[in-house]
């Protein structure tokens, strides 16, 4: 059985994962401390967050730092599934749990929440009036599509903040993160690399990732721009052979 491309390269696990058990504090575009500021202050925040803009470790740097008391509330609005947030309260706490006592002062975070209802909305908006709710923190890709009541609206004015694309010398510092000084991986291909992904996180990571494993598949030692056009196209044609078998099988 072949050996892991990573541990060829001196890694026990893979440096470029972008599973997110894997993911660190490194997606360094984006303005966390701001996002916990005002989660600690109290107030409500959306999140604008395109799909591979690194939502998942801003998410990971929440939980890190508020985690842990019971307090902190996850839930998916995906597809306009109710999210039930006074059941989401009775059940986050022991009290709740023994005596169907809501939690006070719980910070909720909304994923998918351009689908949230209305209704559930409203109900948000009540238990933040009531202190059941401290902070509301809002994840989307669009904000435009929230339709909040006048509270919310309210708490949120100038709380909208986008995850930006990382420029090149932010694409170059977060591989860098991930390798260290790998000679295989120069950074005038992670550059390059960037330009093609428009500063996407995750495109990035999971481009390194392809030419790393196969540069050692075809024992490259430093990749080059030319590698990366010929690497990338035969993985692209390979994807879409692949493809096409699934549907003609």
């Amino acid at each position: 059985m072949a050996k892991p491309w990573y541990w060829e390269l001196g890694f026990n696990a893979n440096p470029l994962s972008i599973k997110p058990g894997s993911l660190s504090n490194d997606v360094i575009a984006h303005p966390v401390e701001k996002i916990m500021n005002r989660i600690e202050k109290g107030s409500v925040q959306f999140i604008e967050a395109p799909p591979g803009s690194g939502k998942t470790a801003v998410l990971k740097r929440i939980i890190e730092r508020f985690g842990g008391k019971g307090k902190l509330i996850y839930c998916n609005c995906i597809n306009g599934e109710s999210v039930r947030p006074g059941r989401l309260l009775r059940n986050s706490g022991l009290a709740g749990k023994l005596f169907g006592r809501m939690t006070r002062g719980a910070i909720f975070l909304v994923d998918e929440a351009q689908d949230a209802s209305e209704d559930d909305l409203e109900k948000l908006g009540s238990m933040m009036e009531s202190s059941a709710i401290k902070s509301i923190v809002f994840f989307g890709t669009d904000s435009g599509r929230l339709k909040l009541p006048k509270n919310l609206e309210k708490s949120m004015k100038g709380g909208i903040t986008e995850l930006s694309s990382l420029t090149v010398a932010q694409s170059t510092e977060l591989v860098r993160a991930r390798v260290g000084n790998l000679r295989l991986l120069p950074d005038h291909v992670i550059r390059e690399l960037s330009v093609r992904v428009s500063g996407n996180p995750r495109k990035l990571l999971e481009y390194c990732e392809t030419l790393c494993r196969k540069a050692v598949e075809s024992s490259i030692k430093e990749l080059t721009i030319s590698h990366a056009n010929t690497l990338l196209k035969s993985e692209s044609g390979r994807s879409v052979r692949k493809h096409s078998r699934r549907r003609t099988g």
